[in-house]
């Protein structure tokens, strides 16, 4: 059989390291999801952000464990517990707003059933 570097033409493997990684490094990328993805619920709130963010970041933090028992130096645990922190203050803020927005609508409505009611006096 031939060798495939010996002749051109035939596919040959990227050896290439990918950029921001060493030889033999490897990405958390479980870490950086479930960091973008508690950000993001800042700027896009769908409600589940947080807890999606927080989810993945559990699972980057599953693997930073893991790449740390195979001696790597750069596992994402910083970034897989900055996740976790912004999915729980995303989770909280939402939670916020939802029980502001019920307190909300039950103080506009109070107040406009006040205002009918005040109405309805000064106009007899």
């Amino acid at each position: 059989m031939t060798n495939p570097q010996q002749n051109p033409g035939y596919w040959t493997p990227n050896t290439a390291p990918r950029l921001g990684t060493g030889p033999g490094q490897r990405v958390n990328y479980m870490a950086w999801t479930g960091l973008i993805v508690s950000v993001s619920g800042f700027v896009f709130n769908f409600g589940v952000n947080g807890v999606v963010g927080a989810i993945f970041s559990i699972l980057g933090l599953r693997d930073a464990r893991r790449l740390a028992a195979e001696g790597q130096q750069n596992t994402g645990y910083q970034l897989a517990l900055a996740g976790l922190i912004t999915g729980i203050a995303h989770i909280l803020v939402t939670i916020g707003l939802v029980i502001l927005s019920v307190f909300a609508f039950y103080w506009f409505n109070d107040w406009i059933q006040q205002l009918v009611t005040d109405v309805r006096l000064s106009a007899r």
